[in-house]
């Protein structure tokens, strides 16, 4: 019972750092898309680290689970770089979908037990 509530104390102590991280992470990103235009790849690939952040910090906040969070910022982020690619379409969308959806029934079923 003493780890559950500790447990629970610690969640709370750390929503606001995320918070705010991710705060920071939105406007970097933010920043990086209205300042900059993609002209080499170092840009391109800072502007995918700081998205997959931002999101990632965002969907854990509202999952309230880092690992749907992590899934959740992954999905996107691959299905932009399909696009990027051009090879993001209806179909690689419905596959990416389903692929990440089984992941996270994996993950929670596998946490569960």
């Amino acid at each position: 019972m003493e780890k559950l509530t500790a447990a629970k104390i610690k969640r709370r102590k750390n929503f606001l750092p995320a918070l705010i991280f991710a705060l920071i992470f939105w406007g970097l990103w933010g920043w990086l898309v209205y300042s900059f235009s993609p002209a080499n790849n170092l840009l391109i690939l800072i502007f995918y680290l700081l998205l997959f952040l931002a999101t990632f910090l965002t969907s854990s906040l509202i999952f309230a689970n880092s690992k749907l969070g992590a899934i959740a910022a992954l999905w996107l982020i691959l299905f932009l770089i399909f696009r990027f690619f051009k090879i993001g379409n209806i179909l690689n969308l419905s596959l990416l979908t389903v692929i990440f959806f089984l992941i996270g029934i994996y993950f929670f079923k596998s946490s569960h037990q």
